[in-house]
């Protein structure tokens, strides 16, 4: 996997899958005074804080909103979120609200990031509505750089239909975020894969990637 920075900052378009992708990566990173921070906003069916009290059991530190501001719609953020940001022996995994609109809550924070620290990372899932495209990734990509102010580093390629995922479809996204990382010049960090096809789509993809294979910890109240 491509080298990271201390902090992590997963972001993406509505859908994307980048809370699973944060959970699987704070848990990934968590021999190494983890926190994974909860900055989503926008989303009441898929935010880390529902799924908190399983991942503590798994000794994972987990920073979000508690009690009656836990699943309020506003950026109720706690200050522990600037002591990760500032205390240099702290790696954290920052899950961002998505589209412009959820990144807007990394605006306070910009001020505190130092350049050396963070990668912002940018989660496509090309079966998702509008960033089927190239064009459609990049206009996303640009309007959440714009709302954070911040640049994004890294592209994580997390294209799936859900359990309906097949080996040919994560090529198939593999390739629309490949054209991307080379026009924008930003790297593909890696290409997300439900372990139940790992061997399938590393054999489609060939090396072409580096693979992070995902369990999912998500999953909407209709199904739970």
């Amino acid at each position: 996997m491509h080298r990271l920075k201390r902090i992590s900052i997963i972001t993406g378009n509505l859908g994307s899958g980048k809370t699973e992708i944060a959970i699987n990566l704070a848990l990934h990173l968590a021999g190494l005074k983890t926190f994974l921070v909860d900055l989503d906003i926008i989303n009441p069916y898929f935010r880390t804080r529902l799924v908190r009290g399983k991942l503590e059991e798994k000794g994972l530190q987990v920073i979000s909103p508690l009690g009656d501001k836990a699943f309020a719609d506003v950026p109720a953020l706690s200050p522990a979120v600037k002591g990760v940001i500032e205390n240099r022996a702290h790696t954290g995994v920052f899950d961002v609200g998505g589209d412009d609109v959820g990144a807007v809550a990394l605006g306070r924070y910009r001020g505190m990031l130092k350049p050396e620290d963070f990668m912002m990372i940018f989660v496509v899932n090309t079966c998702r509505p509008f960033t089927g495209s190239r064009e459609g990734i990049i206009k996303y990509l640009d309007s959440i750089e714009r709302a954070s102010g911040l640049p994004v580093r890294g592209l994580v390629c997390n294209t799936n239909i859900g359990l309906e995922t097949s080996p040919g479809v994560v090529l198939e996204g593999f390739q629309t975020v490949e054209a991307v990382a080379g026009e924008k010049g930003i790297p593909l960090l890696f290409t997300v894969v439900n372990r139940a096809i790992l061997a399938g789509a590393q054999e489609l993809l060939g090396g072409r990637s580096a693979v992070f294979p995902i369990d999912l910890y998500m999953a909407p109240p209709w199904r739970t």
